[in-house]
């Protein structure tokens, strides 16, 4: 089995509501993605999944949907808070429709998230 691996990054706002009706202020991450794509099998190439088809479609979703955002604005996460648990399961849903539209057995393994160096959070399936 192969885990093929890329990162990206972007700029976006938040805040979160807290269950007894309180919220933390809007303030603001440079987010750190890191995706890992699980292969079983190597095309003819010799290749799980091409790095660059990965990053091009993560880089797209992360520009067009999230970059310079408030995460809170986004019909995205309008029934949920945009905490990193959340962000990191909805870039996974969005990137396995692509690794699975590409038709190919590779799998979206799981995406890790990082809000500083310091506090990382990992989605897998």
């Amino acid at each position: 089995m192969y885990l093929i691996n890329v990162k990206d990054d972007f700029c976006a706002a938040h805040f979160l509501k807290w269950p007894d009706g309180s919220a933390e202020g809007l303030h603001g991450h440079n987010w750190k993605v890191e995706i890992a794509v699980k292969c079983d099998e190597l095309d003819e190439a010799g290749l799980g999944i091409d790095y660059l088809f990965i990053y091009k479609h993560l880089h797209e979703i992360l520009n067009e949907k999230l970059d310079h955002k408030n995460l809170n604005c986004l019909k995205e996460f309008n029934d949920k808070n945009p905490t990193s648990e959340n962000v990191a399961k909805w870039i996974f849903d969005q990137m396995s429709i692509v690794v699975k539209n590409k038709n190919t057995k590779a799998i979206v393994q799981s995406i890790t998230i990082c809000e500083t160096d310091n506090f990382c959070v990992t989605y897998e399936k």
